[in-house]
């Protein structure tokens, strides 16, 4: 056995292999999330209401303390809304908004039905991605070593298959990357923005705007 051509090698390669179809199945769905949280947020009329609304109250505070009013704000900023809190302990500005809303417009206090896909936390995308990415650069590396022309066979009927496989999901991967890339413009974040930190961010306020929704039913 070992006098076999190249064996470290054949077995990294077959350790890749095997690895592969994993990663792809563990990806595929986590970028479908993404895309149909992407799509939720950019068709989501109400929780862009829900911004202005949020706006017009921190300019309001602005005001009041003697600074120029703001034009927008990070979407990172959301969280902290129930951490923002004034005489009354136990009112936030998150309690402020939403009281807002139900005053001018209580239909917009179930907003967050509209956005359904962000009820869960997103799944870790960035290191799924990277497992594929890296998979797929050791394929084509090791591939241009020598092998047996049996096992030279067998990986090329193997990594043609897999490569189907790679070449749809590149290509949903990219439409999801189209989609956030319009979400960033949209919201006026900066392009390097991380989708795993935006997205969290955005599913934590969510969650706190329906626990505080809840409190005052």
């Amino acid at each position: 056995m070992c006098n076999i051509s190249y064996l470290s090698l054949q077995l990294d390669l077959l350790l890749t292999l095997r690895e592969l179809p994993i990663s792809m199945n563990d990806l595929q769905p986590l970028i479908n999330q993404k895309i149909r949280m992407c799509k939720q947020l950019v068709n989501c009329r109400s929780f862009v209401t829900v911004l202005e609304y949020l706006l017009a109250i921190g300019n309001y505070l602005n005001e009041n303390a003697g600074k120029e009013k703001a034009k927008g704000f990070r979407l990172l900023s959301l969280t902290k809304l129930s951490q923002l809190r004034g005489r009354d302990k136990n009112f936030t500005l998150l309690h402020a908004l939403l009281e807002q809303i139900m005053l001018q417009e209580p239909g917009l206090a179930t907003f967050t039905q509209d956005l359904a896909e962000f009820e869960t936390v997103p799944g870790v995308l960035k290191n799924e991605v990277q497992k594929v990415i890296q998979y797929r650069k050791t394929i084509r590396k090791r591939n241009s070593g020598a092998h047996h022309p049996n096992f030279s066979k067998d990986l090329k009927m193997a990594i043609e298959k897999y490569n189907v496989h790679l070449e749809m999901l590149t290509k949903t991967c990219d439409e999801m990357k189209k989609l956030y890339s319009v979400i960033l413009v949209k919201f006026g974040e900066p392009p390097d923005q991380d989708s795993q930190e935006l997205f969290g961010m955005i599913y934590q306020f969510l969650h706190d705007f329906r626990r505080a929704h809840a409190e005052t039913v």
